[in-house]
Protein backbone atom coordinates (compact mmCIF):
# COMPACT_ATOMS: atom_id res chain seq x y z
CA UNK A 1 0.00 0.00 0.00
CA UNK A 2 3.19 2.41 0.67
CA UNK A 3 3.94 1.90 -3.04
CA UNK A 4 0.27 2.74 -4.32
CA UNK A 5 0.76 6.12 -2.23
CA UNK A 6 3.80 6.95 -3.54
CA UNK A 7 2.91 6.21 -7.46
CA UNK A 8 -0.25 8.20 -7.24
CA UNK A 9 1.54 10.92 -5.56
CA UNK A 10 3.29 11.37 -8.97
CA UNK A 11 -0.25 10.50 -10.78
CA UNK A 12 -2.64 12.61 -9.76
CA UNK A 13 -4.82 15.32 -11.27
CA UNK A 14 -3.55 17.73 -9.15
CA UNK A 15 -0.07 17.06 -9.48
CA UNK A 16 -0.09 20.49 -11.38
CA UNK A 17 -0.41 22.08 -8.10
CA UNK A 18 2.61 24.27 -6.89
CA UNK A 19 3.74 22.26 -3.38
CA UNK A 20 3.26 25.05 -1.00
CA UNK A 21 -0.61 25.76 -2.17
CA UNK A 22 -1.24 21.36 -0.88
CA UNK A 23 1.22 22.26 2.18
CA UNK A 24 -0.68 25.37 3.00
CA UNK A 25 -4.36 24.13 2.73
CA UNK A 26 -3.45 21.05 4.51
CA UNK A 27 -2.01 22.95 7.63
CA UNK A 28 -4.27 25.13 7.52
CA UNK A 29 -7.49 22.88 7.72
CA UNK A 30 -5.23 20.92 9.92
CA UNK A 31 -4.88 23.63 12.40
CA UNK A 32 -8.35 24.36 12.09
CA UNK A 33 -9.27 20.65 13.17
CA UNK A 34 -7.35 20.59 16.19
CA UNK A 35 -9.87 23.67 17.44
CA UNK A 36 -12.50 23.16 15.97
CA UNK A 37 -15.94 20.87 17.02
CA UNK A 38 -17.10 17.42 15.06
CA UNK A 39 -19.14 19.01 13.33
CA UNK A 40 -16.62 21.13 11.74
CA UNK A 41 -14.15 17.95 11.46
CA UNK A 42 -16.56 16.28 9.55
CA UNK A 43 -16.85 18.84 6.78
CA UNK A 44 -12.91 18.73 6.91
CA UNK A 45 -13.34 14.85 5.95
CA UNK A 46 -16.13 15.96 3.41
CA UNK A 47 -13.49 18.75 1.82
CA UNK A 48 -10.47 16.32 1.17
CA UNK A 49 -11.99 13.23 0.61
CA UNK A 50 -13.63 15.20 -2.62
CA UNK A 51 -10.18 16.89 -3.35
CA UNK A 52 -8.24 12.71 -2.88
CA UNK A 53 -10.89 11.37 -4.72
CA UNK A 54 -12.97 14.01 -6.86
CA UNK A 55 -10.21 15.89 -7.58
CA UNK A 56 -7.10 14.04 -7.73
CA UNK A 57 -8.35 10.78 -8.83
CA UNK A 58 -7.44 8.55 -5.85
CA UNK A 59 -9.47 5.25 -6.24
CA UNK A 60 -11.76 4.86 -3.53
CA UNK A 61 -10.53 1.69 -2.52
CA UNK A 62 -7.07 3.12 -1.72
CA UNK A 63 -8.63 5.59 0.31
CA UNK A 64 -10.73 3.16 2.12
CA UNK A 65 -7.82 1.25 2.88
CA UNK A 66 -5.85 4.36 4.04
CA UNK A 67 -8.57 5.41 6.59
CA UNK A 68 -9.15 2.11 7.52
CA UNK A 69 -6.02 1.50 8.33
CA UNK A 70 -5.39 5.06 10.62
CA UNK A 71 -8.87 3.60 11.99
CA UNK A 72 -7.66 0.29 13.23
CA UNK A 73 -4.24 2.05 15.45
CA UNK A 74 -6.94 4.77 16.48
CA UNK A 75 -9.19 2.36 17.91
CA UNK A 76 -6.84 0.30 19.54
CA UNK A 77 -5.60 3.35 21.46
CA UNK A 78 -8.81 4.58 22.33
CA UNK A 79 -9.61 0.91 24.14
CA UNK A 80 -7.56 2.71 26.86
CA UNK A 81 -10.08 5.35 27.31
CA UNK A 82 -12.89 3.20 27.30
CA UNK A 83 -11.79 0.27 28.95
CA UNK A 84 -10.10 -0.14 32.47
CA UNK A 85 -8.97 -3.38 33.92
CA UNK A 86 -8.72 -4.03 37.61
CA UNK A 87 -7.20 -7.21 39.80
CA UNK A 88 -8.35 -9.56 39.83
CA UNK A 89 -8.44 -9.51 35.89
CA UNK A 90 -11.75 -7.20 36.27
CA UNK A 91 -12.85 -5.60 33.21
CA UNK A 92 -14.97 -2.54 33.22
CA UNK A 93 -16.55 -0.03 30.22
CA UNK A 94 -16.22 3.51 31.60
CA UNK A 95 -19.60 5.19 29.79
CA UNK A 96 -18.64 8.46 30.67
CA UNK A 97 -15.49 8.34 28.46
CA UNK A 98 -17.48 7.46 25.36
CA UNK A 99 -18.09 10.75 24.02
CA UNK A 100 -14.60 12.29 24.38
CA UNK A 101 -13.47 8.85 23.07
CA UNK A 102 -16.00 9.66 19.55
CA UNK A 103 -14.72 13.47 19.68
CA UNK A 104 -10.62 12.10 19.86
CA UNK A 105 -11.33 9.51 16.77
CA UNK A 106 -13.26 11.97 14.81
CA UNK A 107 -10.85 14.88 15.22
CA UNK A 108 -8.32 12.09 14.67
CA UNK A 109 -9.55 10.91 11.34
CA UNK A 110 -10.00 14.79 10.15
CA UNK A 111 -6.21 15.06 11.13
CA UNK A 112 -5.05 12.04 8.87
CA UNK A 113 -7.26 13.10 5.91
CA UNK A 114 -5.45 16.05 5.68
CA UNK A 115 -2.20 14.43 6.12
CA UNK A 116 -3.41 12.27 3.82
CA UNK A 117 -4.36 14.63 1.29
CA UNK A 118 -0.49 15.62 1.55
CA UNK A 119 0.83 12.56 1.35
CA UNK A 120 -1.17 11.25 -2.02
CA UNK A 121 -0.89 14.63 -3.58
CA UNK A 122 2.82 15.38 -3.36
CA UNK A 123 5.79 13.44 -4.13
CA UNK A 124 8.24 13.77 -1.28
CA UNK A 125 11.01 15.69 -3.05
CA UNK A 126 8.62 18.27 -3.15
CA UNK A 127 8.03 18.10 0.32
CA UNK A 128 11.91 18.27 0.56
CA UNK A 129 12.16 21.37 -1.89
CA UNK A 130 9.56 22.99 0.32
CA UNK A 131 11.53 22.47 3.38
CA UNK A 132 14.69 23.97 2.33
CA UNK A 133 12.57 26.81 0.84
CA UNK A 134 10.89 27.46 4.53
CA UNK A 135 14.82 27.41 5.49
CA UNK A 136 14.94 24.69 8.31
CA UNK A 137 17.94 23.16 9.40
CA UNK A 138 19.53 20.39 6.95
CA UNK A 139 19.61 18.02 9.58
CA UNK A 140 15.93 18.01 9.79
CA UNK A 141 15.80 17.64 6.17
CA UNK A 142 18.27 14.38 6.10
CA UNK A 143 16.03 12.94 8.98
CA UNK A 144 13.01 13.30 6.82
CA UNK A 145 14.48 11.91 4.04
CA UNK A 146 16.02 8.99 5.80
CA UNK A 147 12.85 8.05 7.55
CA UNK A 148 11.08 8.01 4.26
CA UNK A 149 13.59 5.60 2.57
CA UNK A 150 13.38 3.59 5.58
CA UNK A 151 9.77 3.16 5.30
CA UNK A 152 10.66 1.33 2.04
CA UNK A 153 13.56 -0.57 3.23
CA UNK A 154 10.99 -1.91 5.77
CA UNK A 155 8.32 -2.85 3.44
CA UNK A 156 10.68 -4.72 0.55
CA UNK A 157 12.39 -6.64 3.69
CA UNK A 158 9.10 -7.57 4.97
CA UNK A 159 7.89 -8.62 1.17
CA UNK A 160 10.64 -10.58 0.59
CA UNK A 161 11.01 -12.31 4.09
CA UNK A 162 7.39 -13.37 3.81
CA UNK A 163 7.26 -14.31 0.44
CA UNK A 164 10.65 -16.47 1.51
CA UNK A 165 8.87 -17.82 4.59
CA UNK A 166 5.32 -18.86 2.50
CA UNK A 167 7.64 -20.53 -0.17
CA UNK A 168 8.53 -22.90 2.56
CA UNK A 169 5.42 -23.42 3.81
CA UNK A 170 5.68 -21.74 6.86
CA UNK A 171 3.56 -18.39 8.59
CA UNK A 172 1.21 -20.69 10.18
CA UNK A 173 2.70 -20.83 13.79
CA UNK A 174 2.89 -18.22 15.97
CA UNK A 175 6.69 -19.07 16.28
CA UNK A 176 7.01 -18.28 12.82
CA UNK A 177 5.53 -14.86 13.26
CA UNK A 178 8.42 -14.39 15.68
CA UNK A 179 11.25 -15.74 13.77
CA UNK A 180 9.67 -13.41 10.81
CA UNK A 181 10.30 -10.22 13.16
CA UNK A 182 13.57 -11.26 14.16
CA UNK A 183 14.67 -11.53 10.36
CA UNK A 184 12.94 -8.46 9.71
CA UNK A 185 14.88 -6.21 12.16
CA UNK A 186 18.42 -7.83 11.13
CA UNK A 187 17.24 -7.28 7.50
CA UNK A 188 15.97 -3.91 7.85
CA UNK A 189 19.36 -3.40 10.07
CA UNK A 190 21.54 -4.03 7.33
CA UNK A 191 19.22 -2.07 4.66
CA UNK A 192 19.77 0.36 6.80
CA UNK A 193 23.64 0.41 7.29
CA UNK A 194 24.15 -0.28 3.56
CA UNK A 195 22.17 3.20 2.49
CA UNK A 196 23.79 5.33 5.29
CA UNK A 197 26.97 3.97 3.50
CA UNK A 198 25.73 5.18 -0.02
CA UNK A 199 24.99 8.67 1.00
CA UNK A 200 28.11 9.27 3.23
CA UNK A 201 29.59 8.45 -0.19
CA UNK A 202 27.67 10.69 -2.20
CA UNK A 203 28.77 13.57 0.34
CA UNK A 204 25.64 13.47 2.03
CA UNK A 205 21.38 14.45 1.60
CA UNK A 206 22.09 17.57 -0.95
CA UNK A 207 22.32 15.21 -3.68
CA UNK A 208 18.99 13.54 -3.06
CA UNK A 209 16.40 16.36 -2.55
CA UNK A 210 15.69 17.79 -5.38
CA UNK A 211 12.59 19.64 -7.17
CA UNK A 212 10.22 17.64 -9.42
CA UNK A 213 7.68 19.52 -10.36
CA UNK A 214 5.36 20.00 -13.72
CA UNK A 215 6.43 23.30 -15.63
CA UNK A 216 2.60 23.83 -15.59
CA UNK A 217 1.99 25.18 -12.18
CA UNK A 218 -0.88 28.02 -12.99
CA UNK A 219 -3.54 27.90 -10.24
CA UNK A 220 -6.73 26.47 -10.33
CA UNK A 221 -9.25 28.32 -9.94
CA UNK A 222 -12.80 26.54 -9.10
CA UNK A 223 -10.16 24.48 -6.64
CA UNK A 224 -8.58 27.53 -5.05
CA UNK A 225 -11.96 29.08 -4.35
CA UNK A 226 -13.93 25.47 -2.71
CA UNK A 227 -10.85 25.37 -0.84
CA UNK A 228 -11.13 29.25 0.10
CA UNK A 229 -14.35 28.80 1.02
CA UNK A 230 -14.33 25.95 2.91
CA UNK A 231 -11.57 27.45 5.18
CA UNK A 232 -13.90 30.73 5.55
CA UNK A 233 -16.91 28.26 6.50
CA UNK A 234 -14.69 26.94 9.06
CA UNK A 235 -13.16 30.16 10.82
CA UNK A 236 -16.85 31.65 10.67
CA UNK A 237 -18.07 28.44 11.98
CA UNK A 238 -15.01 28.62 14.76
CA UNK A 239 -15.29 32.57 15.45
CA UNK A 240 -19.06 32.06 16.13
CA UNK A 241 -18.83 29.60 18.44
CA UNK A 242 -16.20 30.81 20.83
Amino acid sequence: MIREFDRFAYDNRLRTWRAEWKLAMALILLVLGMISSWREQLLIMAGMTYWIIGRAGVPLSLYGKAMAAASVFLGVSLLTMIISISLPFHLSISYSQLRPAAELAVRSLAAWSCLFFLLITTPAPEWFAVLRRCRLPAAVIELCFLMYRFIFLLEQAAAELWLALRARNGGTHWRHGGMLMYQLWLKAGQSYEALGCALTARGGIDSFVYRHQPLDTKPHTIDMAAGAALIGLLLGMVWWKG
